[in-house]
């Protein structure tokens, strides 16, 4: 028997989305917090998924489960987020110490929104897997 311990790396801000995780098919739950242990799992191959709750977002992988403590982390693969999350901070900063017109405001509204759709269609039309899941030894 071992213990699988499933740890999130994807989460930003200091809060973590939640994740639907399942092991060989069948939902075992949402992952809200930044790791999770499960208990007495016999030693075998088992096919992890875990499935993002924005829309068509998940991948899979098989994971050994031996004697004692095994441990999966997930991360993002992409930087889209890193990228919006810094954008956000240097306009925070900036709007510190300038105000800015209505135009630049609406501009940069349309591009960080108008960014994470396209993001989200491109996801949606290829279906690319978007979280890497591997194990620790």
């Amino acid at each position: 028997m071992g213990n699988l311990e499933i740890i999130d790396k994807t989460s930003k801000m200091g809060f973590t989305l939640p994740h639907k995780i399942y092991i060989n098919g069948k939902a075992i739950c949402i992952l809200k917090a930044p790791s999770m242990r499960i208990e007495s799992m016999p030693q075998a191959y088992y096919r992890l998924r875990v499935e993002s709750m924005i829309p068509f977002i998940s991948a899979e992988a098989l994971v050994k489960v031996e004697e004692g403590s095994n441990k999966v982390c997930f991360r993002d693969k992409e930087k889209l987020w890193d990228s919006l999350f810094l954008i956000d901070i240097v306009m925070l900063i900036a709007k510190c110490f300038v105000t800015f017109p209505d135009t630049i405001e609406l501009t940069y509204k349309i591009f960080t929104n108008g960014y994470g759709l396209l993001w989200l269609i491109r996801e949606w039309i290829i279906r690319k897997k978007y979280f890497k899941i591997e194990q620790i030894k």
